[in-house]
């Protein structure tokens, strides 16, 4: 009997976990971005999705005390993110419960925080140290919470589609050959021990091209077109998003994790853009997140995840208008900093809600002509190079330029990186002295910091994305 019981033990935990994935009731959530200096105080953002709206739930990209604490009471859940750069440090035991001890304990439980998220989009980075890092960092920041009497607050991470080798067809969905043992194997075997989520990114926007033929622009938005036929399955698939799903879900199930769950950390559709975006516009961004939101709460599932409702974050609450890049990125909102809608899918609760008229594109920030953020002359590389982790870790900042091969990559080395993402960063927000702090290594200056930077700021491109 023993033997027996052993072979079947496996087997029986994945049916009563498949069963509770069935069940499990869908969460509307929404990510909730602070780059603009015109939104609404984080206390008047709480009360006004209590009251006004179904939202359930949001995800921040930080820990901002502040929203924390304006949450209090409230009843909404929380998501927070630890910045990607401190992940390293983070696998140490007493770093790890520092860090649980700053910036969670003090509002825990009053601010119903759920989940931290280790970091987000950490295998985008192509950072070996911050990969490497990753799971250890997960497993010390869960023991710290577990230190600090706190058992209900799940830990994991989010993804970009990148992490997949192999998307199309989606049952073919392959996590990428290395990746997939060091990385994901330990991960999952963490989530399912935890009973936390596998947390992606699917965006159908950048899957979508105004080059594709009319019938896969309407497979990106959830309109009717023929399908794409995954021969592997015989499974023809008639939206973007559903097929983004199935190929994650192939590649945990090829590792042995079928029974963990998946949730939607961010996705969306930009509501205006430049002329050479026409794919930004009101009625498509109506078409996705509206038919996204009726996906996810159906129970109807996916092809390979049927019968499933999938707690979903929509990016974005706001249109944020100190956003850099092209108009599109600042009009990813469900809401102006005004609360007025940008347009309804039923996120109001008030149901006579209409669509709002298109907004004109929100011009791109223009940061101050004088001042500029350069590392002090005392400040190590080692904590130069937490700057330029923590600030290319988030998100709308892009730091391909001190990449390899970039226009800013010369001279090689930290400083000079350093030099450029502080720069951008404190430009980005507002060119206000307390966004040049970097913990005491950044200073204010009047003199220009690189010429790499000259020639961006000739063109408008602190950052891009």
């Amino acid at each position: 009997m023993g033997t027996r019981h052993n072979n079947f033990a496996p087997v029986l935990r994945l049916i009563a976990a498949v069963l509770s994935l069935s069940a499990t009731a869908s969460a509307i959530g929404v990510n909730y971005g602070t780059l603009g200096n015109n939104l609404p105080t984080p206390a008047t953002v709480a009360k006004f999705l209590k009251t006004k709206t179904i939202i359930e739930s949001v995800k921040l990209f930080n820990a901002d005390p502040d929203i924390l604490r304006a949450f209090a009471g409230s009843g909404l859940k929380v998501t927070v993110t630890i910045p990607n750069g401190l992940i390293p440090s983070l696998t140490k035991d007493d770093e790890a419960r520092g860090w649980i001890n700053d910036h969670i304990a003090p509002f825990y439980p009053k601010t119903k925080i759920n989940r931290v998220l280790v970091g987000n989009e950490i295998m985008a980075t192509l950072d070996d140290n911050l990969i490497s890092n990753l799971v250890p960092a997960m497993k010390a920041v869960h023991r710290a919470l577990v230190k600090a009497g706190i058992d209900d607050v799940q830990v994991t991470t989010a993804h970009a589609m990148g992490i997949l080798k192999v998307s199309e067809p989606p049952s073919a969905g392959q996590f990428w050959p290395g990746h997939d043992v060091a990385v994901y194997a330990p991960m999952l075997q963490f989530l399912r021990e935890t009973d936390a989520p596998f947390m992606v990114n699917p965006y159908s926007y950048f899957g979508y091209s105004p080059n594709y033929a009319p019938s896969i622009a309407d497979y990106a938005l959830f309109r009717p077109n023929r399908g794409v036929h995954d021969s592997h399955t015989n499974i023809t698939y008639y939206n973007m998003f559903d097929a983004m799903m199935d190929a994650v879900y192939s590649a945990i199930k090829a590792m042995g994790y079928a029974d963990v769950d998946i949730v939607v950390a961010e996705t969306g559709w930009p509501s205006a853009g430049d002329p050479n975006q026409p794919a930004c516009t009101v009625d498509n961004a109506i078409s996705f997140n509206g038919n996204l939101l009726k996906a996810v709460t159906s129970g109807k599932g996916t092809p390979l995840m049927p019968n499933r409702k999938f707690e979903t974050y929509i990016f974005s609450l706001f249109n944020e208008n100190l956003k850099p890049g092209q108009s599109n990125e600042r009009n990813w909102g469900l809401f102006r900093p005004d609360f007025s809608a940008v347009y309804d899918v039923g996120i109001l609760k008030n149901k006579q809600s209409r669509p709002a008229p298109r907004p004109a594109p929100v011009a791109a920030p223009v940061a101050g002509k004088k001042s500029w953020c350069v590392p002090k002359a005392s400040a190590s590389d080692q904590a130069l190079q937490a700057n330029i982790n923590y600030v290319c870790s988030q998100k709308g900042m892009d730091c391909r330029p001190i990449q390899a091969g970039g226009p800013c990559f010369g001279p090689n080395n930290v400083r000079s990186h350093a030099s450029f993402v502080m720069n951008s960063f404190y430009r980005l927000n507002g060119a206000r002295p307390f966004n040049c702090d970097f913990a005491g290594t950044g200073v204010v200056a009047n003199s220009d910091p690189s010429k790499c930077f000259i020639f961006f700021s000739s063109l408008g491109l602190f950052v891009n994305t």
